[in-house]
């Protein structure tokens, strides 16, 4: 019998939602065939068959929450053994793994590589504090869920003292200790949300928020938070631009690829990346540090029915921009579907959010923590302006650059910012790049 577990496939995602089985009971499946589709707050998940079989049992019904290292479906593969004659949580698992012998955790095989799953409760590491030595030989006892929580979040779950039943250290109590630890690193302490009383006079209707909904929640949280965000605007003339796409958007076409402003955008924004590579890098407050990244890792916030999804084109600096742009469609139309790969959403570098797909102008985007800058694009549209002393109909294309202020200055965004603007201005610049 193979016991196939829902594995950690990062991000901080620990649970979700069971939305769509393709096989049923009693069917047989080939290796490599989606079993099931499953919603975290980042992507909808297919998980494949891990091996040929039969199935005898499903972990969890659609519309129910599975956990990381719970059964996703348990599959006769013919090497024999008995399947489980009854479901086991994984809270029931930790409650009884603390009445059993320390020992090493056993690798199950999960979605994505091998995750430990613990059948043990783990004796406390003597590595760091004295408090720490002090309960080196009791028992934690944990979920799975808690336990990747406390990974997540840097936390050692050994000198936690736990609120749940039979002293079970729940995933409050681990946000609580990550929180002390903070407080006790840094004098900052974030700003906590008031608690109000939402009136419901008159009609009204409660609609839950999205798992995607919640995460973005915390994201932008998070980003206005701990980002001191300046932005700069401006708008420049794009009549070259427009006359450009407009010539060769026939020959891209006939290539199958479509070309957009977006590509042109992305293609002057990593020009202007590596002439300042601090735009291209994430701040390490903890250690007082820039870290600068050799890769541009494009991002694009994509938007769905749900809200934004900021996937990314790896490596973007080494493609042309009809590579750009062909790359850009392909990830727009999975993340829209919910189909994009988490490793599409990991590892972004920059970001750029279009509000002209929104008929707007201007606007000032939030950074994507824990990046340091996002550019934001708005409609090109005709107007009147002056030019050498003279009134024209010209195209404009508003820009907004948003910066993190505390490593980034006014002055240097203004440079960065220009550097974009003289490529597409002259955007001939970009095919000589």
């Amino acid at each position: 019998m193979y016991d196939f577990k829902f594995a950690d496939i990062g991000e901080g995602i620990h649970e979700g939602k069971i939305l769509k089985w393709h096989f049923k009971v009693g069917d047989k499946v080939k290796e490599g065939e989606t079993l099931v589709v499953v919603e975290t707050d980042k992507v909808n998940a297919e998980l494949p068959s891990p091996v040929d079989g039969t199935i005898v049992k499903l972990g969890r019904a659609v519309g129910e929450i599975i956990f990381v290292g719970e059964t996703v479906v348990i599959i006769d593969d013919g090497t024999g053994g008995e399947a489980p004659k009854a479901e086991v949580k994984a809270e029931a698992k930790a409650e009884e793994s603390a009445k059993a012998p320390v020992s090493e955790g056993k690798a199950a095989p999960g979605v994505i590589g091998e995750i430990e799953v613990s059948e043990v409760v783990m004796a406390s590491s003597t590595e760091h504090s004295t408090k720490a030595k002090e309960v080196s030989n009791e028992k934690v006892l944990a979920t799975p869920v808690a336990r990747q929580l406390a990974k997540d979040l840097g936390v050692d779950i050994k000198t936690i003292k736990g609120t749940g039943e039979n002293g079970r250290v729940m995933k409050e109590d681990i946000q609580k200790a990550a929180q002390g630890s903070q407080s006790q690193a840094s004098s900052y302490t974030a700003p906590q949300a008031p608690k109000v009383s939402i009136s419901a006079q008159g009609e009204v209707e409660y609609v839950p928020i999205t798992k995607l909904r919640k995460a973005i929640v915390k994201s932008m949280t998070l980003a206005k938070q701990i980002i001191p965000h300046t932005t700069l605007m401006d708008e420049i003339v794009v009549d070259k631009l427009v006359e450009l796409r407009a010539k060769v958007k026939d020959q891209a076409a006939a290539q199958n690829i479509k070309l957009t402003y977006m590509a042109f955008v992305m293609k002057a924004a990593i020009i202007a990346l590596k002439k300042f590579p601090h735009f291209n890098a994430s701040f390490d407050q903890e250690n007082d540090r820039m870290v600068i990244k050799k890769y541009i890792n494009l991002g694009m916030a994509v938007d769905t029915p749900d809200g934004l999804i900021v996937p990314n084109i790896k490596d973007a600096d080494k493609k042309s921009i009809l590579e750009l742009a062909k790359e850009l469609r392909e990830v727009a139309d999975q993340t829209i579907e919910r189909k994009v790969q988490l490793s599409q959403l990991q590892n972004t570098t920059f970001s750029i959010t279009n509000f002209g797909a929104a008929d707007v102008a201007f606007g000032t985007p939030i950074i994507n923590h824990p990046e340091v800058a996002i550019l934001g694009i708005g409609k090109i549209t005709q107007k009147a302006v002056v030019e050498n002393g003279a009134l024209k109909v010209a195209y404009t294309l508003p820009l907004s650059l948003s910066v993190d202020h505390r490593v980034i200055d006014g002055a240097e965004a203004g440079r960065f910012l220009g550097v974009i603007k003289s490529l597409l201005s002259e955007p001939m610049m970009l095919l000589l790049s």
